[in-house]
């Protein structure tokens, strides 16, 4: 390829690429030789700009690579290294455009492009104070349970045993790209999320088991990608605890015998949402995710 501004002429001599596979840089490297029209000398280090302005360089991490039909249309110039060559009468730029965009494998008659997105999963626990043992196990919905759970009351000075719930944390990690979905909008959009809970299935996780606990949006420096990092957390008893009826005087209701009166399970309120709309209807993007590797949807 060759052009010319209105100070310097230009071609590339070789061209290399080298795709990456989700998850990290593809990338196209040209060798660009520019002189002056008028065959002047040229110096690389006090012409940088005016090759700039004249097109014959790029703008790092602003200009394309510009070739249509796949992932190259999305590099950006990432790196420019420039030399003189044969005394000052030319000038040889190693350009490196990259790009964080894949192919999917999934597409068929449309090039289908992602960005990376991967979750990652640590086990956890909390503390669960029983009040009752051989109880009515917690519900699976949003509500609270307006009567008493059932089962036989904790014997003990201390009036409770202590439970070990099981948890998970899970987090997902998502690109963007910022000249697609501008950062003001993502977190407009996406900390709506923020201390809500699934209202359907997600992860294969039931409905009400998982809190989104929060959303942060990271800025990638010196790019137009940033990274939107999801905090989710399952709870095995779906996040009930053990609540005792308090009375007027501020005290657990007791029976005559001296045990509580009633026990329900409770937890705090909120918002339930489908969290499968993260993925705004991108399913190989989700079976990508979910899955760790390419299952196509059907």
């Amino acid at each position: 390829m060759s052009g010319s501004g209105s100070v310097y002429t230009w071609t590339d001599r070789v061209l290399d690429q080298r795709v990456a596979p989700l998850g990290g840089e593809s990338e196209i490297n040209i060798v660009r030789i520019i002189r002056r029209q008028d065959g002047a000398q040229l110096d690389p280090v006090t012409s940088f700009e005016a090759m700039v302005t004249d097109g014959a360089l790029p703008i790092v991490d602003y200009d394309v690579y510009g070739a249509v039909g796949s992932w190259h249309q999305f590099t950006r110039a990432r790196s420019v290294q420039v030399q003189a060559l044969e005394n000052y009468s030319a000038v040889q730029a190693t350009i490196s455009f990259r790009t964080k965009y894949v192919i999917s494998p999934c597409s068929t008659e449309t090039a289908i492009t992602m960005l990376p997105a991967q979750y990652s999963f640590v086990t956890a626990s909390r503390n669960l104070k029983l009040h009752r043992i051989g109880y009515t196990n917690p519900p699976t919905t949003s509500a609270n349970t307006s009567g008493d759970i059932g089962g036989t009351s904790v014997t003990g000075a201390d009036g409770f045993e202590s439970y070990q719930v099981g948890q998970v944390r899970i987090r997902l990690r998502a690109t963007q790209d910022a000249s697609v979905v501008p950062i003001t909008s993502a977190a407009t959009a996406l900390t709506n999320y923020s201390n809500t809970t699934n209202s359907a299935t997600f992860l294969n996780f039931p409905a009400y088991s998982l809190i989104c606990e929060g959303v942060n949006i990271e800025k990638e420096p010196g790019s137009e990608f940033y990274e939107v990092i999801f905090e989710f957390l399952y709870d095995k008893f779906f996040h009930f605890s053990q609540v005792a009826t308090i009375d007027a005087d501020g005290r657990p209701k007791m029976t005559t015998g001296g045990q509580l009166s009633e026990v329900k399970w409770i937890r705090l309120p909120r918002t339930s949402t489908d969290f499968n709309n993260i993925y705004a209807g991108d399913l190989d993007l989700k079976s990508y995710a979910e899955n760790g590797y390419w299952v196509c949807a059907p």
